[in-house]
C-alpha cells in the first residue's frame, strides 16, 4: 500500500497525484499485533481487528451476492452507501458489521468496517483496509474513517463509504492508521489522537 512509502518526495508525489495525504506522522507506520480502542460504550478497550468480520454468516451471504456483479468493489460500495448515514450517537461508537446490517444505519466508522468486511471475503488482507484519521474540507477538520484498496498501478484508492461510488472524493484525507481482520498499523500520532492501546509489535516495524 502507498501508505508505507516514506520521505518528502513520496508524500509530495502522492499529493500531486490526488492520492491520500499521508503527512501525519511523516508517513511512518508501525505494525502492531492489534490495537485496542474504547469505542463500544462499555468503558472497555476492544480489538479493532475483531470489528472487521468477513466470516460473519450475514456478511458472507451479502458478499456471495455482490461478487456476482460486474464490479465487486463498486457493488459493495453502493450496497453500504445505501444505508442511512450518520445515525444519532453519543460519543464515538464503532459498529460491528452485523449491527449495521441489522439497523441499516451507521456513521462513517460502521460503514467503513462493514465495507472492509464484505470485501475481505474475496480480497487479500494486504489489499483492503479501514483507514482512520482526519478529513479536511471546507475549512473544517473532523475525525473520519473510510475504506482503501490497492490498485495495479500502485496508487491507493479511497472508498468513501458515506458517499456513492460515482461521487468523487473531496477534501484531504490525512491518515493515522489502517486495519483489517489480519493487520493493524498506526503512527504515534494516531495512537495518541484516537486513544489506542497497542498490543505487541511486528518484527518489521516499517514497510517501504
Amino acid at each position: 500500500m502507498a501508505y508505507f512509502k516514506c520521505g518528502e518526495a513520496s508524500v509530495a508525489e502522492l499529493i500531486k497525484n490526488g492520492a491520500i495525504s499521508i503527512i501525519a506522522g511523516m508517513g511512518k507506520f508501525r505494525e502492531y499485533a492489534d490495537l485496542l480502542a474504547d469505542v463500544r460504550y462499555d468503558g472497555k478497550y476492544h480489538s479493532i481487528r475483531s470489528l472487521v468480520q468477513p466470516d460473519d454468516p450475514e456478511v458472507r451471504d451479502v458478499a456471495r451476492v455482490l461478487v456476482q456483479a460486474p464490479d465487486f468493489f463498486e457493488a459493495a460500495h453502493e450496497f453500504v452507501n445505501s444505508f442511512t448515514t450518520y445515525r444519532a450517537e453519543v460519543g464515538d461508537y464503532w459498529e460491528t458489521p452485523r449491527e449495521v446490517l441489522s439497523e441499516r444505519a451507521a456513521d462513517c466508522d460502521g460503514k467503513a468496517i462493514l465495507l472492509c468486511s464484505i470485501l475481505r471475503n474475496y480480497i487479500p488482507p494486504d489489499e483492503v483496509y479501514c483507514a482512520f484519521g482526519l478529513w479536511r474540507a471546507g475549512g473544517e477538520t473532523s475525525g473520519h474513517m473510510w475504506g482503501v484498496i490497492g490498485s495495479e498501478d500502485g496508487e491507493d484508492i479511497i472508498l468513501e463509504a458515506t458517499a456513492a461510488p460515482s461521487k468523487p472524493s473531496k477534501g484531504k484525507y490525512i491518515i493515522h492508521g489502517i486495519f483489517n481482520d489480519c493487520f493493524a498499523f498506526a503512527t504515534d500520532i494516531g495512537l495518541r489522537e484516537f486513544d489506542l492501546k497497542p498490543v505487541g509489535m511486528a518484527e518489521v516495524t516499517q514497510r517501504r
